[in-house]
């Protein structure tokens, strides 16, 4: 499954971007139950050891790795920076960069 949406940037922080691959590689894809299991973990531990801040970090990787891993045509920007995983397709259209839509990811 997935929804391709070129027109897209996701904005994250550098320490989501950070567990997002760590996790990523550690399961080999987003989109699956260990990548899902281990966020779940992440945010139960933060939230009983009363911290939200990192509970928040944790549901916005778990969010981050959902909406990516659908569309991973998206450009993705980790502080600042807008980098692509994958090269831009031919068939799909692509705006230019200063016209994408933003879609900010980064915990509050």
């Amino acid at each position: 499954m997935s929804d391709l949406r070129p027109d897209l940037v996701f904005v994250v922080s550098g320490d989501v971007w950070r567990d997002f691959k760590r996790l990523r590689e550690a399961w080999g894809d987003a989109l699956c139950n260990g990548f899902d299991d281990a966020c779940a973990r992440n945010i139960r531990a933060a939230v009983n050891t009363n911290d939200p801040a990192r509970a928040r970090h944790w549901e916005t990787v778990r969010t981050f790795g959902t909406e990516y891993g659908l569309s991973w045509v998206s450009a993705v920007e980790v502080d600042g920076e807008l980098m692509r995983e994958h090269p831009k397709y031919p068939v799909l259209r692509y705006p230019d960069d200063g016209d994408l839509t933003r879609i900010k990811l980064a915990k509050p």
